[in-house]
């Protein structure tokens, strides 16, 4: 009899701290509680599992539901990193996911010396990820300015000999 009546106080108990606990929380309906495990791209209108990750095409941006149902976006950005004179290249296709999306940066520098000048063509990523690279020198071989023969000494000397 003390047995069972111990095992009733024990569930009342239970069930009292089960109640009181659902007590405190506030109330939500039924289709808040279902929906808590999406993330809502409010852009979009599209609806993420969490973990699910999708390219919104128009922006090239990457949108991802994170554990706390809260979005993380990455989109394309002008690395600070790079130098010279830098144009962006867009990419040649279309619709593609991120980061393939992203414009690359091609970038001139150009370094002049008494044998001639030098450009270095450096294209980079979005992340500033050197991607390709291309060197042309440019050699002076004779920096004199070229005469006209008629202003040589040559060409002074035939003119006074017709």
């Amino acid at each position: 009899m003390e047995s069972s009546a111990l095992t009733s106080v024990v569930m009342l108990v239970l069930l009292a701290i089960l109640a009181g606990g659902e007590a405190a929380l506030p109330y939500r309906s039924s289709s808040y509680r279902y929906s808590q495990q999406f993330c809502m791209d409010t852009q979009t209108g599209r609806q993420l599992y969490v973990g699910e990750v999708f390219t919104r095409l128009e922006q090239c941006m990457r949108v991802q539901c994170l554990g706390t149902l809260q979005l993380w976006e990455d989109s394309c950005l002008v690395p600070s990193t790079i130098k010279g004179d830098c144009r962006s290249i867009p990419p040649t296709e279309s619709n593609l996911e991120y980061p393939r999306c992203c414009p690359l940066y091609e970038c001139k520098t150009y370094e002049s010396s008494a044998e001639g000048t030098l450009e270095q063509t450096n294209t980079y990523d979005h992340n500033g990820s050197l991607r390709k690279s291309h060197l042309t020198e440019v050699i002076v071989i004779n920096k004199k300015p070229r005469l006209d023969p008629e202003d040589s000494a040559m060409g002074a000397i035939r003119r006074n000999y017709v």
